[in-house]
């Protein structure tokens, strides 16, 4: 493996995710750790020169007084609230990177939209108690200009409706709701063009919230249409600016016609560049990392599977009562990574954004059919049991199966 620039360090603005240590940790390049006094403080591992702690999400800037190595090659970050500070960083060393402008204008949900409305149109927005909407502006959703994670975000189905939600949703952004199927489309940027990994298939929990409830990948369109969401996504990062580094962009197709939604400067969550690692062999942080560090090459790809999916379990508004030994999910086949946050006896609430998601399964598979009988095939052997509210109360509360 091909080491980069003679084992330049480089900075990691973050701790989360996982991901960028490891990766960091795999290609053999030594860093420096920067987290944030909220964050764990990271354990000292392979390649890692130092840890230390910035305010980084309060304060941006804070990194400019961290002692650095002086032949620091770039500083990057995968994490929502480290993108400006390691942009900041560094230009203000000259070193390679996505533009602080360009992180800017992906932060910040209404700049994005006035920058994309030459290049890239979208849906009517405003900002609710300034630019208000008209009749045709609804449904509509709300949401906060620089929210993550499905919170704060309101739907609002029908102009009757908005006059007694005005001040309640004073100040968010407000935009047209777009139907028809939502996409997410995985690139990374460097020498002058934008080179898309893959298009996710993405599902929800659907109005209001709109929390994210399982991925695919490939997603199932047909050429044409994955051809309109390519050249989309790729004028949606020419008119941002976005020349290096991984980016995350989220589309609707609604008549034909490919709308933006958001766009983010990082890999996306949700375990979707696993997703698309597993039928690509691309890894969407390696080459992130390597698009600020010309000169190293990347791996060939290997991919394991056709298609892959991950499955949050709709577990919600009851008691996790028990559930089968986790071994025996694991055993299964094309099973890639099974997690359970959620324990025994704890109460499952309704969602109200992602964080509040009891687990999910990873699986790949050769063929769509079979995927989704592998996603079954895990719910079916995990045999969750849940006690809703509204069960009948006895000495012996009835449990539902959940498949």
């Amino acid at each position: 493996m091909t080491r980069h620039h003679a084992g330049r360090p480089v900075v990691l603005v973050g701790a989360r995710p996982a991901e960028g240590y490891t990766t960091l940790a795999r290609l053999g390049i030594p860093f420096v750790w920067i987290v944030d006094p909220g964050e764990p403080l990271p354990q000292a591992g392979p390649g890692v020169l130092a840890v230390h702690r910035a305010p980084y999400r309060d304060d941006p800037t804070s990194l400019l007084e961290v002692p650095l190595p002086r032949d620091t090659a770039a500083a990057i970050s995968f994490t929502e609230f480290g993108l400006l500070p390691a942009a900041l960083l560094s230009e203000a060393l000259g070193l390679p990177s996505v533009s602080v402008g360009a992180v800017l204008r992906t932060r910040d949900k209404l700049v994005m939209r006035r920058a994309l409305q030459a290049s890239c149109p979208g849906p009517a927005f405003g900002i609710v108690g300034e630019d208000d909407p008209g009749a045709d502006d609804f449904p509509l959703v709300a949401k906060p200009v620089r929210g993550a994670g499905s919170r704060g975000l309101r739907y609002v189905s029908t102009a009757a409706d908005y006059p007694a939600l005005r001040e309640e949703l004073r100040g968010l952004l407000w935009e047209r709701y777009i139907s028809g199927p939502e996409y997410s489309v995985e690139a990374v940027s460097g020498d002058g063009c934008h080179r898309i990994l893959g298009i996710t298939a993405k599902r929800t929990s659907g109005r209001p919230r709109f929390i994210e409830i399982g991925h695919e990948t490939p997603a199932p369109v047909d050429p044409v249409v994955r051809g309109r969401i390519e050249e989309c996504v790729r004028r949606c990062l020419d008119a941002l600016g976005v020349d290096r580094g991984a980016s995350h962009t989220e589309v609707k197709v609604e008549d034909g016609q490919v709308h933006v939604i958001e766009t983010h400067t990082r890999a996306g969550g949700d375990r979707i560049p696993l997703l698309t690692q597993l039928v690509t062999g691309l890894d969407q942080y390696e080459l992130a990392i390597r698009s600020v560090l010309p000169g190293a090459a990347a791996a060939e790809p290997n991919p394991r599977f056709t298609h892959a999916a991950i499955h949050y379990f709709p577990w919600e508004d009851a008691v996790l009562a028990g559930h089968a030994d986790l071994d025996r999910c694991r055993a299964l086949d094309g099973l890639v990574e099974l997690e359970i946050h959620a324990r025994p006896g704890d109460h499952l609430p309704v969602w109200q954004h992602s964080h509040e998601r009891p687990g999910h399964v990873v699986v790949g598979a050769n063929s769509r059919d079979e995927l989704h009988a592998r996603v079954l095939a895990v719910e079916e052997t995990l045999s969750p049991v849940l006690h809703r509210p509204s069960d009948p109360v006895s000495d012996a509360p009835p449990l539902l199966p959940v498949v």
